[in-house]
C-alpha cells in the first residue's frame, strides 16, 4: 500500500472514531432524559397520593 492509500485509510479510521463518539453522546443524552422523565413521573405519582 502506498502512502496515499495509507493516509486515506488512516483518515477514514479517525473520522469513523469521531462519528462513534458523536453517536454515543446522542444515545447517552437520550438515556439521561428518559431516566429524568421517569423519575419526574414517579415523583408526580407519589405527590398525588398525598392529596
Amino acid at each position: 500500500m502506498d502512502d496515499t492509500v495509507a493516509n486515506w485509510v488512516s483518515f477514514g479510521d479517525q473520522q469513523t472514531g469521531q462519528l462513534d463518539k458523536a453517536n454515543d453522546r446522542a444515545i447517552s443524552a437520550i438515556g439521561i432524559i428518559e431516566r429524568c422523565e421517569a423519575r419526574d413521573q414517579a415523583a408526580v405519582k407519589r405527590s398525588r397520593r398525598l392529596f
